[in-house]
């Protein structure tokens, strides 16, 4: 090890976080109904990069302890990286989603999810690179180990952190536009099962025919990158669609309802008619009317099918956002009859 080796280690790791920092960013800018906090998305994300790596450490430590008595060395370490790991760390990521809901309301939908999920996830990717780079520094020779290293890290472990978490945070989106407490529950529990066996597949796949494996090789394993990041890109796509779905049919009937003016079916639900300029003519007031419609949307598709006590108490909220539409929607809404 040199001081040249450790320089070029820092700088591709600085190199790596800022493009694993940008893609968090493209992620909340995709969000295109209605974006996150940026507060809370950092809050997330440093989640993911300080807590929930000290906890998984920590219960894995615990569980070692508890359960390495039974296994030999090697099955114990089998076992931590096909199930343990990802079930331990897969809670501990969820677990900073989850508080974004139990003390905010700006978690509305799956898209928010797919959101705080990445940057969880992401921020966990950081340091577990952080964490492996430095452990292996006596044994990185030169360039191309430490390229070889942070690089296959980074699109590798960045990807799977970012997928199955971005996956527990869509399906948990839909359980909180859930009415019903069982449906609620289901999807949260569907999408941490669906995050933690999404982990640990790819860990198997690294393990038995990755490059850890004594078959694998290296470059070859970079050849499944596409394939992870389709996966993403493609749920990311399916929960911005179902959004535009559920604005669609819900403005469509505030409309009906004449609470909105019949051009918000035209523009809302669609993301390039919104940003364009024609509809509203000040951009600052366009954003307010896009979020505060969007918002009236989800709310009152996460009312269907409330029992009834229950929906007049949660359809407060309801009336009070319906009633800032009219304050500053008001003469186009007369307008349209």
């Amino acid at each position: 090890m040199t001081v040249a080796t450790v320089l070029i280690l820092l700088a591709v790791l600085v190199v790596s976080v800022t493009l694993l920092l940008v893609v968090v960013a493209s992620v909340w800018w995709i969000d295109r109904y209605d974006r996150e906090p940026l507060h809370l998305v950092a809050f997330v994300f440093l989640w993911g990069a300080a807590i929930a790596p000290a906890a998984s450490l920590m219960a894995i430590s615990a569980l070692g302890r508890i359960l390495g008595g039974s296994f030999s060395g090697v099955g114990f370490d089998t076992l931590g990286s096909l199930l343990l790991g990802p079930f331990v760390e897969e809670i501990a990521k969820a677990a900073g989603i989850l508080l974004v809901i139990l003390l905010t309301n700006a978690f509305d939908n799956p898209t928010d999810g797919v959101v705080y999920g990445t940057a969880v996830g992401i921020g966990f990717a950081v340091t577990e690179n952080l964490y492996y780079a430095f452990g292996a520094l006596a044994q990185l020779q030169g360039v191309d180990d430490i390229l070889m290293l942070v690089v296959g890290r980074t699109l590798l472990v960045a990807g799977i952190h970012a997928l199955s978490s971005a996956t527990f945070g869509g399906f948990l989106g839909y359980a909180v536009l859930s009415p019903k407490k069982a449906s609620r529950v289901g999807g949260l529990l569907a999408g941490l099962m669906l995050a933690i066996a999404l982990h640990a597949a790819w860990n198997m796949a690294v393990l038995f025919v990755g490059p850890v494996s004594p078959a694998g090789s290296p470059r070859g394993w970079l050849g499944f990158v596409p394939s992870l990041y389709v996966v993403y890109a493609v749920i990311l796509a399916a929960f911005l669609r179902s959004e535009h779905r559920i604005l669609k049919v819900e403005l469509a009937e505030e409309i009906e309802l004449g609470l909105a003016p019949t051009w918000v079916a035209d523009v809302i639900p669609y993301y390039r008619r919104r940003v364009r300029g024609d509809w509203w003519p000040s951009r600052k007031e366009r954003t307010v009317i896009a979020r505060l419609l969007t918002r009236v949307a989800f709310r009152k598709h996460a009312l269907r099918g409330l029992p009834q006590d229950e929906a007049n108490i949660a359809s407060l909220e309801l009336v009070m956002l319906r009633q800032r539409v009219r304050e500053i929607l008001g003469p186009s809404i007369g307008s349209a009859g």
